[in-house]
């Protein structure tokens, strides 16, 4: 999650971007898929699989002075490591690289290739970190919780109703210049496709100074119905919820909601001003997250994309 408000409208100006690595990239053939093998509920998610993606990206800091901020070898190494890792479970990758204040950056997008591609249920999270620290929970969390739902989806073999795409934005730090430019790079007509974008930012909060992770539902799901699935998981977990966040547009689900689409989210935070104490330093590392936290934040997930996928 960025600290400064950008106006949308003056993204197209403060990059050039080109786009690459366009289309399918497939490990191996997707996976034969019939109605009978096709799971009505989610499976429960391991935190154990959402950790071991963490482990990986504070291996690829370790590596990089500390940062997974663009234009470093840490960043590229987190790009490559999303990619494989979705190649490898069949789903349709593609890779858009821009650059912007002179560095370079990527998103990753991803779809299931299963569903009424007319109909879209998007996730996403950012895939950097600022310069300062390894950025653990702000964001390799909502990368993990992703990456962690992408393989659930691959093994149950789901064929949705709806298309499934997950996107992981390069750039979010430098004012949603990923996710921007996503979205103003749609086609004539492609926003109007997705029904429903959720935004994963700061997912992995750890209990501080005696007080209990305190998870919030973002404004905009109240009155577009986007929050109902997520309100129904936490509550069967005996969690109650802030369900109404205010982020003051400071994330990828920015962009999407100035283009018309429906959009909510979730964080492991009570408000912008407890975002943790490690929030943009050094020490969002591996000790700046919750396991808990990473089980529940991506079993939250699940239930809202198959819910609304129409599983």
């Amino acid at each position: 999650m960025r600290v400064r408000k950008f106006a949308y409208a003056g993204v197209a100006a403060a990059l050039t971007a080109t786009l690459a690595v366009t289309g399918t990239a497939y490990a191996g053939a997707a996976p034969a898929v019939t109605a009978a093998t096709v799971a009505v509920a989610p499976p429960v998610i391991s935190a154990d699989v959402s950790m071991a993606h963490l482990q990986k990206l504070m291996s690829f800091a370790s590596a990089s002075n500390n940062t997974r901020v663009i234009g470093t070898p840490g960043f590229t190494s987190t790009v490559t490591y999303i990619k494989q890792q979705l190649d490898a479970l069949g789903w349709k990758t593609t890779v858009q690289n821009f650059t912007t204040g002179g560095k370079a950056a990527s998103n990753v997008v991803a779809e299931w290739p299963y569903g009424d591609a007319t109909h879209v249920v998007m996730a996403g999270a950012h895939s950097d970190s600022v310069s300062a620290g390894p950025g653990i929970n702000d964001n390799g969390s909502g990368v993990a919780a992703l990456l962690a739902n992408a393989a659930a989806i691959a093994q149950a073999k789901l064929v949705p109703q709806k298309r499934i795409r997950f996107a992981f934005w390069g750039a979010e730090e430098q004012g949603d210049i990923g996710s921007s430019y996503y979205v103003s790079h749609l086609a004539s007509g492609e926003s109007k496709k997705i029904d429903a974008y959720l935004n994963f930012d700061m997912v992995g909060n750890k209990p501080e100074n005696g007080r209990a992770v305190g998870w919030s539902l973002y404004v905009e799901g109240q009155s577009n119905g986007l929050n109902a699935p997520f309100k129904t998981y936490f509550t069967a977990q005996g969690i109650t919820v802030n369900p109404s966040l205010d982020t003051d547009d400071r994330s990828d689900h920015a962009a999407f909601k100035n283009a018309g689409v429906k959009v909510t989210g979730v964080s492991s935070v009570r408000s912008l001003s407890a975002l943790g104490a490690c929030y943009h330093r050094a020490c969002d590392d591996l000790t700046d997250v919750s396991s808990t936290s990473m089980g529940l934040a991506s079993n939250a997930i699940a239930a809202a994309v198959w819910s609304l996928a129409g599983a």
